[in-house]
């Protein structure tokens, strides 16, 4: 069982067993789950980072409990996913890798997701961001105990451009593959195609502000909020107010921007008086993709990356 899942155990079953009276059921916690694609240890400045500042972060970090020791269920998109939102190894359930695009294969609906077993208490649910365990409509959120979905079915490099903007090629993943557009899904239907850089630079503000309606929608009710951010999983971008404003290129943009997303969340808490009783989880899947130079992470000095068991 992974950590997360016990943690999150751990909370429900301090709270839940008092739950007889709506005394109780009010003081149900909150629970957000932020999780990171490709980020690594070293790309905070609180681990670190370097000619860049992430002072939300930094201030989770320092009033908050850091977990040095967390293990992630496998070092790739799917899997750990998978491996999160149930507490399951993903092998046991024949899922290991990264999905891709048209994929016959998805989480089971045999399987207990976080967002079922926080809706036997009748939580609020809502995932903003990646989901990549399957894009058949059976596999997506809304059939997995999830009440909103807004983001991407898999990985934001399937789509038919290569992580620096140009056109795929037959020589690059994308174009081997031939994937389609990425599409950016609400529910279970395709609202639009994402096709350039400039608007995958918009996803960290559109994830963010879909994110803090939904606190604000539930304020009075029990929720999860699962934030998947896409990035910094290439290709990277930063939106406009945050690109150029780092003195690490575009991945410090990014990063900058990600804890910016933070300090959103953190106020629409605060603002709303669920500070006190939301459990905050930020981590990431894996370590840095080191494939793709200035465009990757840091691991902050310790062994190996993405895609390694280390």
């Amino acid at each position: 069982m992974s950590k997360f899942y016990s943690i999150l155990l751990l909370a429900l079953s301090l709270f839940v067993d008092g739950w007889k009276t709506p005394a109780a059921k009010e003081k149900l916690p909150n629970i957000v789950v932020i999780f990171m694609d490709d980020l690594g240890y070293g790309d905070l400045s609180c681990y670190g980072a370097l000619n860049y500042k992430t002072p939300n972060l930094d201030k989770l970090a320092v009033e908050g409990i850091r977990f040095t020791n967390f293990l992630s269920a496998q070092p790739v998109c799917t899997a750990s996913r998978v491996g999160l939102l149930t507490g399951c190894y993903p092998n046991r359930l024949s899922m290991s890798g990264a999905l891709f695009p048209g994929a016959k294969v998805g989480i089971n609906a045999n399987e207990t997701t976080l967002a079922e077993l926080f809706k036997q208490k009748n939580y609020a649910t809502g995932i903003f961001g990646k989901w990549h365990l399957g894009d058949n409509q059976k596999f997506l959120p809304l059939q997995h105990g999830f009440d909103e979905y807004f983001g991407i079915p898999f990985s934001n490099d399937m789509w038919p451009v290569w992580y620096d903007g140009k056109p795929a090629t037959a020589g690059t993943q994308a174009g081997k593959f031939r994937f389609p557009p990425l599409a950016l899904m609400e529910g279970n239907t395709k609202i639009e195609e994402i096709s350039t850089l400039e608007k995958q630079g918009l996803l960290t503000k559109r994830l963010t502000e879909r994110a803090v309606s939904f606190i604000q929608k539930n304020k009075k009710n029990p929720f999860f909020l699962y934030l998947p951010h896409p990035m910094p999983h290439v290709p990277i971008e930063a939106s406009p107010a945050f690109k150029g404003k780092s003195k690490q290129g575009i991945y410090g943009d990014v990063i900058m921007e990600i804890d910016w997303s933070v300090g959103q969340i953190m106020q629409a808490l605060a603002a709303n008086g669920l500070d006190k009783n939301t459990l905050v989880i930020f981590t990431s899947d894996n370590g840095p993709w080191y494939n793709f130079g200035s465009h990757a992470g840091s691991n902050g000095g310790f062994a190996r990356r993405k895609r390694h068991l280390f």
